[in-house]
């Protein structure tokens, strides 16, 4: 039996990483693997931890992403020094086999794992944004502290390049997800009936975290332009903020459906956990992100076999096919118009299926897990070949 400590440095009430580590520990073989999770405070995800067979810990973790203010860094530093204790004590307590760290800002754990010679890996769930010499110079942590580091999508590597040189420890490995919810029995509740739309309206779904990031004004816009054209064609924005921060771009959102008059066009429904459900209702995910790196819920909608209208961002474009859905420029929203109108135009039905197909070949929780737990398999034996020779 191996005991793998994930870290997960932010208490999200919200998706995200914590999605993606769910599938990843609910699929990974409990006679082989036991799991724990490190976070830094308790969020809505502990209880589903716990109830895949998880230990969930509480302690100090330091990232040094974007700076917030002045003190960031400094404040940080602070936390890697008390990090750093607890995170061996962890380490020696539960007797750790290998560390996987999310997130290519958090620092701490990777080091304990290089200071005890324990295994470590590291999953980048980011792009680099600018100024680019900032993500290299934590990239090369990364590089510095892991084994391995595993990348989501090609776009990230250039982080990862110092003077015209890739390091060799990038494994790209998609994400994946489970579709046995996608496959429920019917609905139960009709999302037509509840929001009283005629039956023959379409229904745009857009499901993300109510974010500048994920680019929500463009689709606000976008339906604006359609609403007196194409009145059948309908928006449903399921989500909330993640952070208090982002609250007023949250209100920004509401006010900007309230003075285009799109009160029956644009539908805000909030954070939902029966989005397999909503999907199967919807005829379109749109996604207008501005920046994202790979978004699970692309995948979400590919497995319930609806076509996708995206952003030509991050790893989107090797998840979105041209048979599978539309790739627009982020922050286009006449972009996103002319899309929506090709794509109810074309035969999104047979779109949709294609990405279904999409989704089996590429994109499951097996394949991500099968994966995953190869490289960890990797790297022990590297580890027994070390101790060999030594």
């Amino acid at each position: 039996m191996k005991n793998l400590l994930f870290v997960q440095p932010y208490a999200s009430q919200v998706g995200g990483v914590d999605s993606v580590l769910l599938q990843l520990i609910q699929g990974l073989d409990r006679e082989k693997y036991r799991s724990f999770v490190l976070l830094s405070a308790p969020s809505p995800y502990v209880a589903r931890y716990e109830a895949l067979g998880a230990t969930v810990l509480f302690g100090p973790l330091a990232v040094f992403g974007k700076p917030t203010d002045a003190g960031y860094y400094f404040r940080n530093f602070i936390v890697l020094l008390r990090s750093l204790k607890v995170i061996r004590d962890i380490v020696r307590t539960y007797q750790i086999d290998l560390i996987h760290s999310h997130k290519m800002e958090v620092i701490g754990a990777n080091a304990i794992g290089k200071w005890l010679g324990i295994p470590t890996v590291q999953t980048v769930h980011e792009l680099a944004r600018k100024p680019l010499i900032a993500y290299k110079f934590v990239a090369g942590l990364n590089h510095l502290f892991n084994d391995k580091v595993i990348v989501l999508c090609e776009r990230s590597k250039i982080m990862f390049r110092w003077f015209h040189k890739e390091s060799g420890k990038l494994v790209k490995i998609y994400n994946g997800i489970s579709n046995t919810s996608v496959h429920s029995d019917a609905p139960s509740f009709k999302l037509r009936e509840q929001l009283q739309l005629a039956a023959d309206d379409r229904i745009a779904i857009t499901i993300a975290r109510l974010s500048p990031m994920k680019g929500i004004e463009y689709l606000i816009e976008a339906a604006a332009m359609l609403k007196e054209s194409h009145p059948a064609i309908k928006f449903i924005v399921v989500g909330d903020v993640a952070f208090d921060s982002e609250r007023a771009y949250k209100d920004h959102l509401v006010d900007q459906i309230k003075r285009l008059g799109l009160e029956k066009t644009v539908y805000m429904l909030g954070l939902r956990r029966d989005v397999p459900e909503l999907l199967k209702q919807s005829d379109v995910l749109i996604l207008p992100s501005v920046y994202d790196i790979f978004p699970t819920v692309i995948l979400e909608a590919m497995s319930a076999g609806l076509p996708v209208i995206a952003t030509d961002v991050g790893g989107v474009p090797e998840m979105v096919r041209a048979n599978t859905g539309l790739l627009i420029s982020p922050g286009n929203s006449n972009q996103l118009k002319e899309a929506i109108l090709r794509l109810f135009s074309m035969d999104f039905i047979r779109m949709g299926d294609r990405a279904g197909e999409v989704y089996m070949q590429e994109f499951t929780q097996e394949q991500y897990v099968r994966k995953t737990a190869a490289l960890y398999e990797e790297m022990f034996k590297t580890k027994r070949r070390q101790l060999s020779k030594a």
